[in-house]
This record gives C-alpha cells, sequence and structure tokens, in this order.
C-alpha cells in the first residue's frame, strides 16, 4: 500500500509538470499564430505544436486514469 501511495504522490507531480508545460505550449502557439512570419513556417511550427499539445493532454489523462486506479485499490484494500 506505501508503494501505491508513493506511486500516486509521482504521478501528481508528474501531472502537475505536465500541466504547466501544456499551458506554456498553448501560450506558445497563440504567440505563433499571432507572429509576423512566413505562412509555411507559420504551419510547420503550429502543426507541430498541435501534435505535442494533443500528446501531453493525452498523457495528463492517461495520468489521471492511473491515479483513480490507485486510489480504488488503496481504498479496497483499506477495508
Amino acid at each position: 500500500m506505501k508503494y501505491l501511495e508513493e506511486s500516486n504522490k509521482n504521478l501528481i507531480s508528474l501531472r502537475t509538470s505536465l500541466i504547466a508545460v501544456v499551458a506554456l505550449l498553448t501560450g506558445g502557439l497563440v504567440g505563433v499564430s499571432l507572429a509576423n512570419m512566413s505562412l509555411v513556417y507559420k504551419s510547420f511550427l503550429l502543426i507541430f505544436g498541435i501534435y505535442f499539445e494533443v500528446l501531453f493532454i493525452a498523457n495528463i489523462m492517461r495520468i489521471n486514469e492511473k491515479i483513480n486506479k490507485n486510489i480504488g485499490v488503496i481504498k479496497n484494500e483499506c477495508k
């Protein structure tokens, strides 16, 4: 059970870091979309930025599922 509690602490920390990265990446995408640069370069940056943003959001959702699963296991062991 101690392992699951430590695992949850680690997952929560990772989730917090990923949320900060998504916020920073979103700001960067807005900045790129408003920047005065060539359309090809802007499109290239936006495509990769959106790809990574979706990837990080999917990881956040996966981490949330793991945290919920660990909490369920901890609750069942405490009964």
